[in-house]
């Protein structure tokens, strides 16, 4: 399952990234669907033309781009990575809606219904949650591990089909956040 994920290098890209509509579309994108402006715009409840203008400003910043049209009329738009991962500080603000289009994010997928009887899906989440005591050291080597774990398993090719179908059961939205709780 090789992977590529956006780092968010800039505050440019993570403002962009932080608008609600965008991040809710991104998402849809990174798990390899194709959007016209319409489609994505039916998605976060925006006008296409709207929506037509945010898919723009994403393709600038190297996000998104163009796919082939079926019609030639269309217009659908492709993620170029398929996740996005960030270690430059933002200012307080932009952070917090960061926080909140993530922890969006993690409620969509902690909401999903278990799997029916008849499903060979998996339960959709499982988590770990923890408070350690850290110097600034050992949570940066802490940080660098788990990527690095992850970069590891994006790598590694693997057969994530069963009889030559895409085997649901391989898909995984992985979140990993660190941070310094508020007193």
């Amino acid at each position: 399952m090789i992977t590529k994920r956006t780092e968010l290098a800039g505050l440019e890209q993570m403002r962009a990234v932080n608008h609600p509509a965008r991040w809710r579309v991104l998402e849809e994108l990174w798990k390899g669907r194709v959007l016209t402006a319409t489609a994505a715009a039916e998605l976060v409840g925006l006008t296409p033309s709207a929506m037509s203008y945010h898919l723009q400003h994403l393709a600038r910043l190297g996000l998104i781009e163009r796919d082939d049209s079926t019609d030639g009329r269309e217009r659908p738009w492709r993620a170029i990575g398929d996740g996005v991962s960030m270690t430059t500080q933002p200012d307080d603000d932009l952070g917090a809606t960061m926080m909140r289009n993530l922890l969006a994010s993690v409620g969509r997928l902690l909401t999903t219904a278990p799997p029916g009887p008849d499903e060979s899906r998996r339960w959709p989440a499982s988590f770990t949650h923890t408070r350690l005591r850290l110097t600034p050291d050992q949570a940066k080597t802490l940080h660098e591990r788990v990527q690095s774990v992850i970069a590891d398993l994006e790598q590694q090719p693997g057969d994530d089909t069963v009889g030559g179908e895409p085997d649901p059961r391989a898909d995984l939205e992985v979140f990993w956040i660190q941070g310094t709780p508020a007193e």
